[in-house]
């Protein structure tokens, strides 16, 4: 889980803090068995009993802690709930229980946000989990921002600052995207600057434009470490797209404006793609793939793009254990009535 926790943390603190704390801390050492008793026991139904039972136990732990003032609320709480929240995720209905439960005390306890250490980094995590939440139930986020505006991230100039400078716009378009608020300019105009300005280490090593083939049908894009910066970029993009409107001259223009914004998503949406299929150390980029498919695999317009993305989804389900048979039959769903219009 740490391969996916700490992707915006240089610390890496739920490698090397979590474990460690684990150990003295009963709620902390629960959610890790849990989550790593569920991710071990992926398909084996027999098994999936002593996950539940460190699960339960975990919650009646939470119980109490959670009912603390404010002030007594560690970041230790925050970190088990948001492993439970990675468990939670792993279910084939979710519920979103442990998403209640993380945003509740980053909007109660302001200051995880920019608090530094194991808080700041599991508020990170949090922020993320409230993304993909929003992403694909094309519903607001439940986070409160400005508890990130302290954070030192603004500041540093480091990839992983960048990249989650990059999280922080994404997470701000889909503020605007799904709640009463437009989405402003001004955030559009900084998705651009970031990527103007990013770190070199942010441009591809190499770049094969995608071909005929069916394993060339995203762009390879070879990078280093701040891969997921990049996809967040791409998907901040779409966003943003699917935001554009202005007044059409006619129904020709209404219809000339909805095929280039839906070209310009699907765009976005192949890199996307690409970043995880050709960065296969860095796992949680197939999350992130996952997730944008339940948001835009609709954009897919060819039968061998539709092929190609069935295949990385079934990759990721051997890396991961996660189970993508229901996406994938959504997505055909999705196809075939496009197919039939």
């Amino acid at each position: 889980m740490a391969l996916w926790a700490d992707i915006t943390d240089p610390k890496r603190h739920f490698e090397t803090e979590v474990p460690a704390r684990a150990l003295k801390d009963s709620v902390l050492r629960h959610a890790v068995l849990a989550f790593s008793s569920r991710h071990l026991n992926r398909g084996k139904t027999e098994d999936e009993l002593e996950a539940l039972q460190y699960h339960n136990h975990c919650v009646e732990l939470l119980i109490p802690a959670m009912s603390e003032p404010e002030q007594y609320i560690t970041e230790d709480v925050l970190a088990s709930v948001a492993i439970l929240r990675q468990h939670e995720e792993m279910d084939g209905e979710d519920n979103q229980f442990h998403l209640t439960g993380t945003t509740h005390i980053l909007n109660t306890v302001s200051t995880f946000g920019s608090s530094g250490g194991l808080g700041e980094a599991a508020a990170w995590l949090c922020l993320r989990q409230d993304i993909y939440v929003s992403l694909t139930t094309q519903q607001p986020l439940r986070t409160d921002l400005q508890n990130f505006l302290d954070s030192d991230v603004f500041d540093r100039d480091d990839d992983f600052a960048w990249s989650s400078r990059m999280v922080f716009l994404l997470a701000k378009a889909l503020q605007g995207a799904f709640s009463d608020h437009s989405i402003s300019r001004s955030i559009g105009e900084e998705v651009q600057e970031w990527y103007a300005m990013k770190p070199h280490t942010f441009e591809p090593i190499r770049v094969v434009p995608r071909g005929a083939e069916l394993n060339r049908r995203f762009p390879a894009i070879w990078m280093l470490l701040p891969v997921h910066g990049l996809q967040y970029y791409h998907m901040a993009k779409i966003v943003l797209a699917l935001s554009e409107s202005s007044a059409a001259s006619s129904t020709y223009e209404t219809l000339r404006q909805s095929r280039l914004i839906e070209k310009n998503i699907r765009h976005h949406l192949l890199h996307v793609l690409g970043l995880a299929k050709s960065n296969s150390k860095a796992e949680n980029t197939l999350f992130t793939a996952r997730h944008s498919l339940v948001a835009w695999g609709w954009a897919l317009s060819s039968r061998a793009d539709q092929k190609a993305a069935e295949s990385l989804l079934r990759d990721m389900h051997v890396r991961t254990g996660w189970d993508m048979d229901t996406l994938i039959e959504s997505l055909r769903q999705q196809w075939r009535e496009e197919y039939d219009q």
